[in-house]
């Protein structure tokens, strides 16, 4: 592969200070390319297939660095309908009929139609994705002691 020097100045920067680490990774490819490597070698050494450095190749060739980056819509589909979620979400767990006040990740992986058979993480994932935090509840602690609240003051206060 043959570049020019400003190409070669351009390709080294990105090597050291892109981000995110990926475009790093492939102009390092694209330099040792340049420098006399072997595809076949490159791809042994980043453990990539040699294809991947093809087309790494290509899409610099096109667009220059913002070429290496991964561009948006690639991937696979995300399945959760982040509106739902929101609507189901904004309200009530006894709407739907469950005996709680509170959503868990798995009462909203069993009641969200788009989550059926989402693990909690997913459902935590997609949570996150609509813009939500999951916190889970924290049990409250209270004591039959009629003096509880005197005495909690007292750790309490700083």
């Amino acid at each position: 592969m043959q570049i020019t020097a400003d190409q070669r100045r351009e390709l080294e920067k990105t090597a050291r200070t892109g981000q995110p680490a990926y475009v790093r990774r492939k102009a390092l490819v694209l330099v040792n390319w340049a420098d006399g490597r072997s595809v076949h070698e490159m791809a042994r050494i980043f453990r990539v297939s040699r294809q991947s450095i093809y087309a790494w190749r290509n899409g610099y060739g096109r667009e220059g660095v913002k070429g290496l980056w991964v561009h948006r819509g690639r991937g696979r589909k995300a399945k959760a309908d982040l509106e739902e979620l929101a609507s189901y979400v904004r309200q009530s767990p006894r709407r739907y009929g469950l005996r709680r006040t509170r959503w868990t990740l798995a009462t909203l992986a069993e009641t969200v139609p788009s989550l059926k058979g989402f693990s909690p993480f997913g459902v935590q994932k997609a949570l996150a994705r609509a813009g939500f935090h999951y916190k889970r509840g924290q049990p409250r602690l209270h004591s039959p002691d009629p003096l509880y609240e005197e005495k909690k003051g007292l750790w309490t206060r700083r």
